[in-house]
C-alpha cells in the first residue's frame, strides 16, 4: 500500500513538472503585448533632493530614496542601510552613485539601472578613502569625479584606477560643490566654498593662501555645472553662464529657480542635443536644451499626470517627410520614438501647439500614443469627402466589424459594432489618401438607438448600397417648402452638416419609414429604395397609405365589375326566360 502511495506520488510529482516545462516554453512563444505605450514621468521631490542626469535619464532623492526616470518610466530603490541623508548625487548611462552622511562619516552607495528598474551594487573600492568623501560629479559624458578633504580624483564603476586631478592640503575639507573641464591650456577645477565661487588652474594646493587667490565671486551660491564647455552657476535668483574671458556672469535662467534648486546636464548622442535638468522652486523638473549659449524650455516633471485625449472628433492621416520625435505630452516631453521619414501616423486631434496621434511600429510590433509638434515635417493626405462608393455602403459580410478608429489593432480598438449585409451606412470620407497610397478605411456614420454614431469600417469590406426597397406598409406623403421657390433638402443622416442626398420640389411624393412623429425635429423616409431624412416641418402627412391607395383602385374597380356581373346576369336570366314564354 505504501508504495502504491509512493509511486502515486511520483507520478503526480513528474506530471506537474511536465506541465511546468509546457507553461514555460508556451510563455516564451506568446509575443510582447502590444498596448499603446502611453505614460508619463511623474516625480515627487522635496527640498532636499539632489539631482543628476545622463542624456535623456535622470535620477533624484526623495529622504532615503533614490529614483531614476528612464524610457517615460519612474523606478525607484528605498535604501534601508542606516544614514542621516544623501549629500551628494551623479549617474551615468549605466550607474547612479549617492554619498550619504551617517555622523562625521561618509557611506557611498552605488546602483546599477536599466530599463527594467534599479538594483543595488555592492561596490568597493579600496582606492578611495570612502568614510571622507564629500561631493560627487558626473560631467556630460557620464564620467564620475569625486572630492575629499584633500584630493579631487576622477573614477569608473567598473574599474579599480583611479586618477588623482588635485591635491591639497585639506583645503577641499569645505568645497560644496565642483566641476572640472578641461580648456586649450589647462584643466579647470571650479568650485564652491561656503557659497563662493572659485576658478583653480593648479593641480596642487597647500595652504589657504593659494586657494584664496582663485576666488572669482563671493555669493551664495548653490550649483554649478558645466554644459558643451561653458560654465552655469545657480543660485536663488536664477542660472548664470559664467565668460571665462572676462570673468562675468550672465543670465540665463530668472525663474522656476530658488536657494533649494539644483542643476544638472546631460549630452544625447542620438540626436546631438545638450540637456540641461533644473531643480526647480515647486520641486519639479525643469527641462531646457542648452544651445549658443541659451536656456531654451523644454518639458516638465513634476507630481501631475497630463491628462490625455479620450475622443476625437476628427481623424487625418499624414505623412512624415522626415524623421520626427514622438513625446509623451505636451508638457512632459519624454521621447516615446523617433519616427522616420515615409511614415503614415493618425492625427487624432490637436492640443495647444501639438497634434496628438497614432503609430504603430512595426519594429517592436506595438502602438503608441503620443505628441508631435505642429511645426513637425509631416504633411496632410486629405481625406475624400466624395468617395467613388458614394452616399451609401453596405457591408459585405454578416459581422463585419465597424470599429473607433481607422485601424486594426485590437489592442487599442475595439469594434463599435457588427454590422450585418442589410444595414445601411452612410459614408463621410475615405480618411486619407496620398497619390497610389490609400489608408484603406471609410469614415461612415449610422443610427444608434436614434443617436447617429460616426465609425470606421474597412473600404474592401463594403459597397455601394443596394438592399433596401420600400415596405407594403409604407405611409406616403407630401414634401413642402414653406419659402415659395425653393427645394425641399434630403439629407443622408439626421444632421444639418451631412451630405445632401437630393434637392426635390414642392409636392414630391415619398414613403415614410416610420409612423409619423409630427413633435420630431426628423422624419425618416424612403427615398430611391434607400433611407434618408427630410426636416419634419417640411412633410404633409396626408397621403393615403400604399394599402389605402390600393383599395381605393381596387373597390370601384370589383364595384364596376360586380354590377356589370349582375347586369349581365339578369340580361341572360331574362332572355332564358322569354324563350320560356
Amino acid at each position: 500500500m505504501c508504495y502504491n502511495t509512493f509511486m502515486k506520488r511520483i507520478l503526480l510529482a513528474s506530471v506537474l513538472f511536465i506541465c511546468c516545462i509546457c507553461l514555460a516554453v508556451l510563455s516564451a512563444q506568446i509575443p510582447e503585448s502590444a498596448a499603446a505605450e502611453n505614460v508619463d514621468v511623474i516625480v515627487n521631490l522635496n527640498d532636499d533632493s539632489l539631482l543628476a542626469s545622463c542624456g535623456e535619464d535622470f535620477a533624484y532623492t526623495n529622504g532615503k530614496t533614490v529614483c531614476v526616470a528612464k524610457n517615460n518610466t519612474v523606478f525607484s530603490y528605498l535604501e534601508t542601510q542606516s544614514f542621516d541623508k544623501f549629500v551628494s548625487l551623479a549617474m551615468d548611462s549605466k550607474h547612479i552613485v549617492a554619498i550619504a552622511k551617517k555622523g562625521g562619516d561618509s557611506l557611498l552607495f552605488v546602483y546599477s539601472y536599466d530599463e527594467r528598474g534599479i538594483d543595488k551594487v555592492g561596490y568597493t573600492n579600496s582606492n578611495l578613502r570612502t568614510s571622507k568623501l564629500i561631493a560627487l560629479y558626473s560631467d556630460e559624458n557620464g564620467e564620475f569625479y569625486v572630492s575629499d578633504n584633500a584630493y579631487i580624483r576622477s573614477f569608473e564603476i567598473e574599474n579599480v584606477d583611479i586618477n588623482t586631478l588635485y591635491t591639497s592640503g585639506g583645503l577641499f575639507s569645505n568645497v560644496e560643490k565642483f566641476a572640472v573641464t578641461e580648456d586649450e591650456v589647462n584643466r579647470i577645477l571650479y568650485a564652491l566654498v561656503d557659497g563662493d565661487f572659485y576658478k583653480i588652474t593648479m593641480q596642487s594646493l597647500d595652504d589657504i593662501e593659494n586657494l584664496d587667490e582663485f576666488l572669482v565671486k563671493t555669493g551664495n551660491y548653490t550649483d554649478l555645472t558645466i554644459v558643451d564647455g561653458a560654465l552655469l552657476v545657480a543660485d536663488e535668483t536664477g542660472v548664470y553662464s559664467y565668460n571665462a574671458q572676462d570673468g562675468s556672469f550672465q543670465l540665463a535662467l530668472e525663474t522656476g529657480v530658488d536657494a533649494n534648486s539644483r542643476i544638472s546636464v546631460g549630452y544625447e548622442q542620438a540626436t546631438a542635443r545638450h540637456w540641461v535638468y533644473v531643480k526647480s522652486d515647486l520641486n519639479a523638473v525643469n527641462v531646457y536644451s542648452y544651445e549658443d549659449g541659451a536656456l531654451n524650455y523644454y518639458s516638465t516633471f513634476d507630481k501631475t499626470k497630463y491628462v490625455h485625449p479620450t475622443e476625437f472628433e476628427e481623424i487625418a492621416v499624414y505623412k512624415t517627410a522626415s524623421s520626427i520625435i514622438l513625446y509623451s505630452s505636451p508638457k512632459h516631453l519624454q521621447t516615446l520614438a523617433t519616427l522616420p521619414a515615409n511614415e503614415y501616423i493618425l492625427v487624432l486631434t490637436e492640443s495647444g501647439d501639438f497634434y496628438y496621434v497614432y503609430f504603430y511600429d512595426e519594429t517592436l510590433g506595438k502602438a503608441i500614443f503620443g505628441y508631435i509638434k505642429k511645426q513637425s515635417d509631416v504633411t496632410l493626405c486629405p481625406a475624400d469627402s466624395t468617395p467613388s462608393i458614394g452616399i451609401y455602403a453596405q457591408p459585405l459580410h454578416p459581422e463585419t466589424p465597424i470599429y473607433k478608429y481607422p485601424t486594426e489593432d485590437k489592442e487599442i480598438n475595439k469594434p463599435l459594432k457588427y454590422s450585418t449585409i442589410y444595414d445601411q451606412l452612410v459614408v463621410i470620407n475615405d480618411v486619407g489618401s496620398d497619390g497610389d497610397f490609400s489608408w484603406g478605411w471609410y469614415k461612415v456614420g449610422y443610427l444608434e438607438n436614434n443617436e447617429v454614431v460616426y465609425g470606421y469600417v474597412r473600404a474592401l469590406n463594403v459597397s455601394p448600397y443596394t438592399q433596401l426597397h420600400a415596405p407594403d406598409l409604407s405611409k406616403t406623403a407630401k414634401l413642402t417648402e414653406h419659402n415659395l421657390g425653393e427645394y425641399v433638402k434630403i439629407y443622408s443622416l439626421p444632421l444639418e452638416d451631412s451630405a445632401i442626398v437630393a434637392e426635390v420640389s414642392e409636392g414630391t411624393q415619398v414613403y415614410l419609414k416610420n409612423k409619423f412623429d409630427k413633435n420630431s425635429e426628423w422624419t425618416a423616409i424612403i427615398y430611391e429604395n434607400k433611407v434618408a431624412y427630410v426636416k419634419t416641418i417640411n412633410v404633409q402627412p396626408e397621403g393615403l397609405t400604399s394599402w389605402q391607395i390600393a383599395l381605393a383602385i381596387t373597390i370601384p374597380t370589383v364595384v364596376v365589375a360586380i354590377v356589370i356581373v349582375t347586369i349581365i346576369l339578369v340580361v341572360i336570366r331574362k332572355r332564358k326566360l322569354s324563350y320560356k314564354i
